[in-house]
């Protein structure tokens, strides 16, 4: 069963959504939730709020993080925060899993720090799902993966390996795809104006027979179409890509909101509002919860700063279903094959004399 440990200093209303996201997470979910924050403030909330005092339990910080510091200035100034004792719970706690919407330098930086990372991972990688044309996998998942979206800014071939083998274990349980489709983004279906990077990462994995179906190079106004179940990147791209999907799904919500306006046909109105709807329900990204940082030794849920109740408690379950898939074993075990895969010797090489 997991331990959600939560962060009640980030978030709407100033961490208040969040608490009584732990509140009805108590009362409904099975799972021990510690919620980490200023230990009398929340004892006080928590007299008006609704919960199972036998499953929610309170862990003291009594720093509060100063937004736009760097995370080494941060943890100076403010060495007991809610992030830092989150984590020191979950590293104590195997089936402990940390969710929060804090400063995301903070989080990735502290949690590399304190949890440790996977063997062989040098650097951590955020995931983020967003829709596709065409589902992936046997349960028919509307969403792919992209990975990284903002934890590694700089990379090398290297880690854009690593994160293709955490990319396709992590999509392997969630969604159930026995070998996932990975891709690299790139600026064309090949390799020849990509970085060296993506032309080293791209030779590599041809030659490594993953445990995957490497598709080799996709370009970005590709990645909607489905053809790939995981895309990598590095975070500086990664980060640009998903908030320009976001951005491009929010105009074309307005742009239908518009013409439901003018239509003067009730059954046209009706027909346009259906599709805002939808759209709404595939963009949204409170429905998702938060972003899974891969790469370090402990479930990490890093949540966006406005989240709200629903995008807290959907961070919950994703958390507590990432603990019951033992996803963090498979990242790591991916990690480990491919690895394996990169070293062991070509046909060409064992066939030299």
């Amino acid at each position: 069963m997991a331990h959600i440990v939560l962060d009640t200093c980030a978030g709407r209303d100033g961490g208040r959504e969040a608490l009584e996201a732990a509140a009805i997470a108590s009362l409904q979910l099975e799972h021990q939730i510690t919620v980490v924050g200023d230990e009398s403030d929340i004892t006080a909330a928590l007299q008006k709020i609704a919960h199972d005092a036998e499953r929610l339990r309170v862990a003291h910080a009594r720093d509060r993080c100063e937004p736009d510091l760097d995370p080494r200035e941060l943890l100076a100034r403010a060495p007991r925060n809610s992030v830092v004792v989150g984590l020191e719970i979950v590293a104590r706690d195997p089936s402990a899993v940390l969710v929060s919407a804090g400063q995301p330098g903070l989080l990735v930086y502290a949690a590399q720090q304190m949890l440790g990372k996977i063997a062989q991972v040098h650097r951590a990688a955020l995931a983020a799902v967003y829709p596709t044309l065409r589902p992936h996998g046997p349960v028919s998942d509307p969403f792919a993966l992209l990975l990284d979206v903002g934890a590694t800014v700089q990379c090398d071939a290297d880690d854009l390996i690593d994160f293709a083998a955490m990319g396709a274990a992590y999509a392997a349980k969630i969604s159930r795809i026995d070998r996932p489709r990975v891709a690299l983004l790139s600026n064309g279906s090949g390799v020849a104006g990509a970085p060296t990077r993506v032309r080293e990462a791209h030779r590599r994995l041809l030659s490594a027979t993953p445990g995957f179906e490497y598709v080799g190079c996709l370009r970005a106004d590709h990645v909607t179409t489905g053809d790939a179940d995981v895309i990598v990147t590095d975070g500086f791209s990664g980060d640009v890509l998903l908030r320009t999907l976001e951005g491009v799904a929010a105009t074309g919500e307005n742009l239908l909101r518009r013409a439901a306006e003018k239509l003067q046909w009730r059954l046209g109105v009706q027909m346009l509002e259906s599709g805002i709807k939808t759209i709404r329900e595939f963009t949204d990204w409170e429905n998702y919860g938060g972003a899974p940082l891969l790469g370090v030794d402990r479930a990490v849920i890093v949540a966006q700063a406005n989240s709200g109740r629903r995008a807290f408690l959907n961070a919950i379950r994703l958390g507590a279903k990432i603990d019951r898939l033992q996803v963090i074993a498979a990242v790591s075990e991916g990690v480990a094959a491919l690895r394996d895969r990169l070293a062991a010797p070509t046909p060409d090489e064992e066939a030299a004399p």
